[in-house]
Parts: structure tokens; C-alpha cells; sequence
């Protein structure tokens, strides 16, 4: 019997590490995806960027979901809660992209990571939760970060700004209705509800705004779909090899590599201001998922 324990134990700490490095490989394309995203804001409308990535993003899910059987075995549980949850997302990615062409990649990273907070607070009046002290004060604790990021009354506050936070509020809301059906409905069925909802939401922006592409911004568009299917197919698998307070936490990595296509492709400079709002507003998340974790351990 001793010498089970210790080879299981080696076993699952192997997954655990291999779990998080397919969601640091996932939360890096995720980031190059955005990053070509803001380099096509320049040429296009993001109705026409979200839907050209969207089609692209159907490949690598359909390989996705014929490697585990098929379209034959989906199955939908909560047809109008995956529906309104596609919507949703559509709807905080016109708003999350638009940001991405008013603010530095890194700046829009930062306000869309505030969406713990929002959870916090919308899973109140909506899911009936009692949020306790330490709750509260980490709420407190991530909007101060934020406030440190804009800085209101020393920068220039502006439409971006202001689309990130609505980004980041849908965003919540997302989050809660696939709380909701999150145990019942397959990982595949959210995700295709995911990108038939950017689709439906921006196809009639694409119509009205619609500009043929050159070639090279063809292969961008591309890109940027392929590597956000992609990175779906990368954060579903290392959810089944480690636990998802584990591989949650993983998405923050993002902030470094827009901080680098940032210096990169755009030539922004790295503001410390900046850096420590955005590490605040981290850090309260973190906590925030702590929190939550020890209720569900204690069945509260």
C-alpha cells in the first residue's frame, strides 16, 4: 500500500503541472490572438474582425469536437441559458475589442480582469449570495486598483475606458449563467454557443461596415481565428488533468505577453502606474478566488 501512494501522488502532480502548461500554452495564443486583433482595428470594424475570427475559430473546434464523437452526441440541457450565455459574450467581445483599439493591450487586460469583482457583486441580487467581509473589502481593494490604473483627473478618461468596463460587466454576467449550467452542459456546447454568438451578435455590423481584405490581412484574419479556436480546444484540456481553481488563475499570465506584443508591435512603453493598478486589481481576484474556493470546500 506504500508504494501506491506515492507513485498516485507523483501521477497527479504530473497532471496538475501538465494541466497548467497547456493553459499557459491556451492563455498565449489567447494573447496573440488579441494582439492581432488590435493590429486589424486599425483597417477594419470589429463586427467584421469578430465574425472573419469567428468562422476561422469553427475549425479547430470542429476538430475539437469530432475527437470527442461528434456533433451526433452534443447534447443541450438549457437550450435558452447557452443561448443567452453565446449572446452575452458576443455582445462583451464588440465591447472588449473595441477597447483593444482605444487602449494599450496591456491597459484593456487590466479593466477586463475586474470581472471577478463584478461576479462578486452581481451574485448577490442574482444567485442569492451572502458576500462576507473579506469579500467585500477585496471588491474594495480590486475597484481602488482600477481607479489607480485611470487615473481620473491626471489621464484622460475616454470611450475605451469606458468599453472595457462594459466588457467586463457582461463579462460577469457570462460568467454567472455558465455557473449556472457549467456542471450539466459539455465544454464543447458552450464553446460553439460561445462563437455562434459572436456571430450572430456582429454579423449585421459586418454588413453594414464590410471592407474586402488584402491578402496579408486575409491570413491575419486567419491567424487570430485559428489560434482562439485553438486555445479553447488548450484550456479544455488542462481543465481535465487539473482542477479549475488551479487553471483559472492561469488567464492573469496574459497581462506579461500583452505587455510584450505592446513593446513589440505598437511601441507602447511600460507604465509602472499602470503595472501596480493592474497588479492590485489582480491580486483582489486572486483572493476573491480563494475565498470562493474555501466557501465551496466548507459547503457554504
Amino acid at each position: 500500500m506504500s508504494a501506491v501512494l506515492p507513485s498516485t501522488t507523483h501521477e497527479q502532480t504530473e497532471r496538475v503541472v501538465a494541466g497548467i502548461l497547456i493553459a499557459l500554452s491556451g492563455n498565449i495564443m489567447f494573447a496573440t490572438s488579441d494582439a492581432i486583433v488590435k493590429l486589424l482595428t486599425a483597417r477594419y470594424s470589429v463586427f467584421q474582425i469578430i465574425v472573419s475570427q469567428a468562422l476561422f475559430a469553427l475549425i479547430p473546434l470542429t476538430v475539437m469536437i469530432l475527437r470527442s464523437g461528434g456533433f451526433g452526441r452534443l447534447r443541450v440541457h438549457h437550450p435558452r441559458l447557452v443561448l443567452l450565455r453565446g449572446a452575452l459574450a458576443g455582445t462583451a467581445t464588440v465591447f472588449g475589442f473595441y477597447s483593444f483599439s482605444q487602449l494599450p493591450l496591456a491597459e484593456s487586460y487590466s479593466i477586463a480582469f475586474c470581472t471577478p469583482l463584478f461576479v462578486t457583486l452581481l451574485s448577490i441580487p442574482i444567485l442569492g449570495e451572502k458576500v462576507g467581509l473579506h469579500r467585500w473589502g477585496a471588491v474594495l481593494v480590486g475597484f481602488v486598483g482600477i481607479i489607480v490604473m485611470v487615473r481620473p483627473g491626471f489621464e484622460t478618461l475616454h470611450v475605451g475606458h469606458a468599453a472595457a468596463l462594459v466588457g467586463a460587466g457582461l463579462g460577469a454576467f457570462t460568467v454567472l449563467v455558465m455557473r449556472r449550467i457549467a456542471r450539466e452542459e459539455a465544454h464543447a456546447v458552450m464553446v460553439l454557443a460561445v462563437v455562434t454568438g459572436l456571430i450572430a451578435v456582429s454579423l449585421p455590423g459586418m454588413i453594414l461596415t464590410f471592407r474586402m481584405p488584402t491578402l496579408p490581412d486575409m491570413a491575419l484574419f486567419a491567424c487570430t481565428g485559428l489560434l482562439m479556436g485553438s486555445a479553447q480546444f488548450f484550456v479544455a484540456k488542462s481543465l481535465s488533468l487539473a482542477p479549475a481553481s488551479v487553471i483559472a488563475p492561469m488567464q492573469y499570465s496574459m497581462i506579461l505577453w500583452a505587455i510584450i506584443y505592446g513593446a513589440i508591435l505598437f511601441g507602447t512603453q511600460v507604465d509602472p502606474v499602470m503595472v501596480f493598478g493592474a497588479a492590485i486589481v489582480i491580486g483582489s481576484g486572486l483572493y476573491i478566488m480563494h475565498r470562493e474556493r474555501r466557501r465551496a470546500r466548507l459547503g457554504r
